[in-house]
């Protein structure tokens, strides 16, 4: 298949590695970075991702592959991205400009440069220019108009998110960047962690204050059974194990279920990357990002993300910077401790469970020289969350 996309692009490939395997519905969306020889013999390097399934729209740079005669895959070179057409756009400078000044935005870019990515979701990409720096969100085009609107929404409810600086109907959303450093870089130096879970809880309050507009993205507790099956698939010599601990981790959400909880605005995505904070005292917290997936549900979904985020970045950290990840360890531990004196009696079985199945996800994917040790640490971290 590979080889296909090689000559499509007059190319022959020389080698390739996996580099993304995000799951989906449909199985696995995958990267690769493939080298490639041009006719005249020059290396080349492309990444290229393939999705299960028909793409939501079909353009020149998007290709769909028959496989086995029974299914097709999806297939795409970055940064032609089938669901995010305005990708391609904004990661080259004289059409990024363009940009801007439909926009609305002065100044003209310099550089440009794609700090996240999120295959068939959503893009950062940082822009700068003589006399400021600006981010670029690119979403699926049906979504910007929300996204900016609650960006305003959030930022008068005195939330310290970004300013939204414009937005465009191929899916662009402008805004400026926050103060301060993000938090997941200067774990090692929190220290202070009463006082940074302090203004943590104050900011999800602060949250819990805006307005309703939509329901926040759907708990991943309510697709267990899926994580369940897909780490059975990766783990299969431990595929009793995972199905023992999916079932720990259901009857310690149905135990925080039986208690009614009134649905408050939560982040949707709540983890250390999300927050900046102060460089010279890092347990103040500066500001807060991406809430694309903001909304009405349960308090109890933000506090096991965090928690479950804190965890995986100490796995995925311990082998080169052991001190930052004692520290992860420790701030969940102090995170998780807050749980049980929340004034819903459910509160604390709910985080559990989510937080459990958080880490079943990141297991999926673990950022570690021996994955499958990685896997099986947090598999077992969950167990012990919801056992305990």
């Amino acid at each position: 298949m590979l080889e296909s996309v090689a000559l499509s692009l007059t190319r022959t490939l020389l080698s390739y590695t996996e580099s993304i395997a995000e799951p989906t519905d449909q199985g696995y969306l995958r990267g690769y970075q493939l080298e490639l020889a041009s006719p005249g013999g020059e290396s080349e390097h492309r990444l290229v991702f393939v999705e299960p399934g028909l793409p939501s729209a079909l353009s020149p740079d998007v290709l769909t592959v028959p496989i086995d005669g029974a299914s097709v895959v999806t297939v795409w070179l970055f940064p032609s991205d089938p669901a995010l057409p305005a990708l391609r756009t904004v990661t080259d400078v004289a059409s990024t400009a363009a940009v801007l000044e439909t926009l609305g935005i002065p100044g003209t870019p310099i550089t440009v440069d794609v700090v996240s990515y999120r295959p068939g979701r959503r893009a950062v990409v940082r822009v700068d220019s003589e006399t400021q720096r600006l981010f670029l969100k690119v979403v699926e085009p049906a979504k910007a108009e929300s996204i900016s609107e609650r960006h305003e929404l959030f930022r008068s409810s005195g939330v310290p998110v970004p300013r939204l600086l414009g937005w465009s109907d191929d899916g662009v959303v402008a805004m400026t960047g926050l103060p301060g450093i993000e938090a997941q870089s200067a774990v090692a130096r929190i220290g202070n962690h009463v006082a940074f879970l302090d203004q943590l809880e104050f900011l999800c309050a602060l949250l819990e204050a805006v307005p309703a507009v939509n329901t926040a993205r759907q708990s991943l507790f309510n697709r267990l059974d899926w994580y369940v099956k897909r780490l059975a698939e990766r783990l299969p010599q431990d595929a009793p194990r995972t199905v023992e601990v999916g079932a720990e981790i259901a009857a310690k959400g149905a135990e925080g279920r039986e208690f009614e909880f009134t649905p408050v605005t939560i982040h949707g995505d709540l983890h250390l990357g999300q927050l900046f904070v102060d460089p010279e005292s890092p347990s103040e917290i500066a500001g807060i990002l991406d809430i694309d997936t903001a909304g009405v549900g349960d308090p109890a979904d933000d506090a096991g993300a965090f928690y479950a985020h804190l965890i995986a970045l100490g796995e995925s950290i311990d082998e080169r910077d052991a001190v930052a990840a004692a520290e992860c360890f420790r701030l969940a531990d102090a995170w998780a401790e807050r749980w049980r004196r929340n004034r819903n009696a459910g509160f604390d079985a709910r985080a559990r469970a989510i937080a459990a199945t958080h880490l079943l996800g990141h297991a999926l994917q673990p950022r570690s020289a021996d994955p499958n040790a990685a896997s099986r640490r947090l598999l077992e971290r969950a167990s012990a969350l919801v056992s305990s």
